[in-house]
């Protein structure tokens, strides 16, 4: 019990003296460690980040509710004074329900953070809007041109090397079709 004593008052005493303010000697001669001066904060370069997604992308789309599938290619190139997108788009097979429509070219201004937002009016997709932010993107198609199709919707991911979507067909009849779309760049 005496042993316990002495150390809760060599505890005490320890507690006392540094909260007044004593050191031990080897202390008060301890050099300061000077403060590192902070770095500026590298700054974020989203038009080189846009760049890096530029390139030839190519493979295929498979409608899973029908079977139907065909060959895609898109040439995405970015214009680093204008910040302008252009996506170059070829699709091949029983595109809608008809044949292979003619390429197709998408352009959209890069804002800020990366979101970049276009519409238009497309002779496959009819009117149309895509909107990204980062490599997330997602197309709507409100009035596709023909018969059988009303609307289409589509989101992906580009990543750089890769180009993947699902997708859904929304036919006049009120059914849908399901798919999706695998390209990779060459």
């Amino acid at each position: 019990m005496l042993g316990s004593c002495r150390l809760a008052l060599l505890a005490l005493a320890l507690v006392m003296l540094v909260a007044c303010g004593g050191q031990p000697s080897a202390a008060k001669h301890a050099t300061p460690t000077p403060t590192p001066t902070p770095s500026p904060s590298p700054s974020f370069d989203i038009a080189a980040l846009a760049a890096a997604f530029a390139g030839t992308y190519k493979g295929s789309w498979t409608n899973r509710t029908f079977g139907s599938s065909g060959e895609i290619t898109v040439v995405v190139t970015f214009d680093r004074p204008t910040l302008t997108v252009t996506a170059n788009l070829a699709i091949g097979g029983n595109v809608f329900g008809g044949p292979p429509p003619a390429p197709e070219s998408f352009s959209g201004k890069l804002g800020e953070l990366g979101s970049l937002g276009f519409s238009g009016h497309s002779p496959t997709f009819g009117d149309f809007t895509v909107t990204s932010t980062g490599p997330a993107f997602v197309m709507k198609a409100q009035n596709v041109p023909g018969g059988r199709v009303d609307h289409f919707e589509a989101d992906g991911l580009l990543t750089g090397a890769n180009i993947n979507c699902t997708y859904k067909v929304f036919l006049k009849d009120g059914t849908t079709a399901d798919g999706v779309c695998s390209l990779a760049r060459v």
